[in-house]
């Protein structure tokens, strides 16, 4: 598999440091909007018209826990669509008591996929949560929307070949887009690893002899490389940039030139 059609994450914050989308990712690039549990809608829908107006797909993050109320919901997902939106990724959301009604992404099937053509829902390759996502992606497809999974990031191309399988052997027809770490330190991924619940997994880096003598950046070349082989359900990949949103969308880029052209190791 190489890095064509690849997905990208940003925050709201993350994005008002970026300069030009459109000088750093291919037109069409699905650029994901996070939903972090103290920010505002309203920058979620800001981000999401930037991004659209630079020519990107935006993906908003719509976290139920973090939404007070339906009419809220409602106004949000209208927002949404009339900046350009036409997708979303339907999360639970990073709070452990919901502030209104809507205690998992499930509760909000109905509603999105009335306003957005695709919805997507948050695969675990690392815990036993098959059956709940393929629940909500056999909802969705009733509901008259399209439906994928985008992984949680993982550091061993294993680990997410195994899980597609078993989701294969469960019945699903879903696409999924493969999370991985971006360029990154290799405090960063340890910090993020530990923070997100990425636990075994985390022996594919120890196992990289580089990451113990390394003082610059990891890059994902290892990983990218053992999904070559990924079967047709993997529609692309999904970068998580921990080390930085430019640094990430760059070595990306550099994937797609010469070898006498990079700047960074891609094998």
């Amino acid at each position: 598999m190489n890095t064509d059609g690849f997905s990208i994450e940003t925050t709201p914050g993350g994005a008002r440091k970026v300069g030009s989308f459109a000088a750093l990712l291919p037109q069409g690039t699905r650029v994901f909007v996070t939903h972090l549990p103290d920010g505002a809608l309203d920058d979620i829908v800001r981000t999401a018209a930037r991004l659209a107006g630079a020519g990107m797909a935006p993906v908003p993050h719509i976290g139920a826990r973090h939404l007070e109320s339906r009419a809220v919901l409602e106004r949000h997902l209208d927002a949404l669509r009339a900046v350009g939106v036409r997708e979303a990724l339907l999360v639970g959301g990073d709070r452990g008591r919901p502030l209104g009604p809507f205690p998992e992404a499930g509760d909000l099937i109905g509603p999105a996929a009335r306003r957005f053509e695709r919805l997507y829902f948050a695969g675990h390759p690392e815990e036993d949560r098959d059956a709940v996502l393929l629940a909500r992606i056999d909802r969705t497809v009733a509901a008259g929307a399209r439906a994928a999974a985008v992984s949680q990031f993982v550091f061993e191309a294993e680990a997410v070949l195994a899980w597609e399988e078993r989701m294969a052997r469960l019945g699903n027809k879903a696409p999924i887009r493969v999370g991985l770490p971006g360029v990154a330190t290799p405090a960063a991924l340890l910090k993020y690893a530990r923070a997100c619940g990425v636990g075994r997994s985390l022996r594919g880096l120890w196992r990289d002899a580089r990451l113990l003598r390394m003082a610059g950046h990891w890059t994902p070349a290892g990983l990218i490389a053992g999904l070559r082989e990924a079967p047709p359900s993997v529609e692309g990949l999904h970068f998580f940039p921990f080390g930085g949103f430019a640094e990430t969308a760059a070595y990306l880029a550099e994937a797609r030139q010469a070898p006498s052209e990079r700047r960074w190791n891609q094998s």
